[in-house]
């Protein structure tokens, strides 16, 4: 896809500053070896399973995102994937973001903004890294759909929807919002609108389809009610939830949430910095005659609404009402995720008054503070998250384990019944356990999420009978047996509360290091038939994937 100079100059800006950003973040965790926190789980060779394809009847949650880690890792070592997706993710956004701007400092500027920012560091902090790469896309998709009206625009807007897809159910979602609201914004006879909403709404089905086809083939139930109230967002500045938002953070989890943000003076900068910057921007008219801008303000507008609405009066409830009541309904539990495209917002506020500055021979220093004031409002997440991060390698006695049951292929349980993990050999940071990873074969274990207001229901129907049968004290052996499970892997390093391990007494034990291996005998269960049909979810995006391949590769000399 070809750019002019200008073009080129700028996106070289904005990439260089997303190098250099990206490596004072991740810091540690770009060390070889595998970077475990919370959800950021990359195992040595994660296999191209039912899972990873979204065919195995589960919730397809991490789909395609993981089926792109899986391809990848045929070639390349699992822990370099994980490097190159979370340094890449930085590159192409700040690439992108440096697009928004007219002038040099203008895409210095924006890429500053777009890469150091609370919404990349608390989904950096959760392990969020799905969400980054279609978070970095989001910059070239409203510059495409902006140029949707010309050939070349609108070939990048069908490449640009298919890469934040590949990040998965929400990357892919919260694209096609901004382009169906760009394209809107732009405006024009009805019937050039009508078309190219065709382009955006046909292309992003197709390019999402690995995920939404299998999750209505599942027959999906509504999502906890619980969680409507456990995911919505926080306060993580002084200035409350809809403060803390207009700043760019207030994720749920408040352990991801950053120091500096909580106290007066550094929250205070920032929402100056945010407030003036807005002002400047969109307080004169040349603003709103500029379609690029109308869209991104309707679109930041829109993000931070959904992502306020359980903080305004009447909108728990309604929340509460989607969450639990329509089917898929759950992509609104954590809405904070929509704040992405008030952040957008602010990026392309920065390039508009920085560019205005530069154009008008403003002195350097107002424009320096244009570029420096993320960093120097949120300096702990320098270094992964001021040292907090880094790279280990997987036990030896972990790698023996997982190829002894891999060889196998009979379904496995995980104990003690938990959902996270601290390991001593990952310096006791919480992971999610890593075994629905490791193993390519079905894992049966806890998909509880546990908050300290409570516990989340999960998902899978095999989990929810083995939790009831440690939570009545029956006999769940015969419920793994029941359910075609033959090996029970019990983590001995692990806290082992009363009621956490089934009596595994009489069973045949195999010890590998802190590793228990357990086996209940073949199964006697027959698996279900597969269902095939799941499978044309896959097809929808690998077509969406080659169409734009074969576009880029015709329009790459235009």
């Amino acid at each position: 896809m070809s750019m002019t100079k200008g073009e080129r100059h700028l996106t070289a800006v904005g990439a260089a500053i997303g190098v250099v950003l990206g490596l004072l973040a991740l810091g540690p965790a770009l060390a070889p070896g595998y970077t475990l926190h919370y959800d950021l789980v990359f195992v040595p060779d994660l296999s191209l399973s039912a899972r990873t394809l979204g065919i195995d009847g589960s919730v397809p949650r991490a789909v395609p995102n993981d089926l792109v880690v899986a391809l990848l890792g045929l070639v390349l070592p699992g822990w370099l994937v994980q490097k190159i997706l979370l340094l890449g993710a930085f590159v192409v956004g700040g690439a992108g973001a440096g697009r928004l701007a007219r002038t040099v400092p203008g895409a210095a500027a924006a890429a500053v903004l777009w890469s150091w920012n609370p919404w990349v560091g608390e989904r950096l902090g959760i392990g969020h890294w799905g969400y980054l790469l279609g978070f970095a896309m989001l910059p070239w998709v409203l510059s495409a759909a902006t140029r949707v009206r010309h050939r070349r625009g609108r070939a990048l807007l069908v490449v640009a929807l298919t890469a934040a897809a590949l990040g998965g159910s929400t990357p892919g979602v919260l694209a096609t919002v901004l382009a169906t609201v760009t394209v809107v914004c732009i405006g024009g006879p009805l019937r050039a609108v009508l078309r190219d909403l065709a382009i955006v709404i046909g292309t992003s089905l197709l390019a999402n389809a690995a995920w939404w086809w299998p999750f209505l083939r599942s027959a999906p139930k509504a999502a906890d009610a619980q969680g409507a109230d456990a995911f919505a967002a926080g306060a993580d500045t002084p200035f409350g939830v809809v403060g803390s938002l207009v700043l760019g953070g207030g994720l749920w989890n408040d352990r991801t949430w950053f120091v500096e943000r909580t106290t007066w003076p550094v929250a205070l900068a920032a929402l100056v910095a945010v407030l003036l910057v807005l002002a400047l921007a969109v307080g004169r008219r040349s603003w709103w005659s500029e379609p690029r801008e109308r869209a991104a303000t309707a679109a930041g507008v829109i993000g931070l609404l959904v992502a306020a609405l359980a903080a305004v009066p009447g909108g728990p409830g309604l929340l509460e009402a989607v969450v639990t009541h329509v089917p898929g309904g759950g992509l609104l539990r954590d809405a904070q995720k929509f704040t992405a495209l008030w952040v957008l917002l602010l990026a392309v506020a920065t390039a508009v008054v920085v560019d205005r500055l530069v154009e008008r021979k403003a002195p350097v220093v107002p424009m320096l503070l244009a570029v420096a004031w993320p960093v120097a409002t949120l300096p702990s997440l320098a270094w992964g998250h001021a040292g907090a991060w880094g790279s280990v390698d997987y036990p030896q006695d972990v790698r023996t384990v997982t190829q002894q049951l891999a060889d196998s292929g009979d379904p496995v349980a995980v104990f003690p019944w938990s959902t996270y993990r601290r390991y001593a050999w990952n310096d006791d940071r919480v992971v999610l356990d890593p075994w629905n990873r490791l193993l390519p074969q079905p894992v049966v274990s806890d998909d509880r999420l546990p908050l300290r207001d409570g516990t989340v229901a999960g998902e899978d129907p095999a989990a929810a009978r083995v939790t009831r049968s440690l939570d009545e004290g029956g006999d769940t052996v015969a419920v793994l047996r029941s359910l075609g499970v033959r090996w029970v892997v019990v983590q001995r390093d692990q806290p082992a509360p009363a009621g956490s391990v089934p009596d595994l007494s009489g069973t045949p034990t195999t010890t590998v290091g802190d590793l228990e291996v357990h086996d209940l005998g073949p199964s006697t269960q027959s698996a279900p038939p597969p269902d095939r049909l799941r499978a044309l979810g896959l097809l929808g995006t690998a077509g969406a994937v080659l169409l734009s391949a074969v576009v880029l590769l015709r329009h790459r000399r235009e």
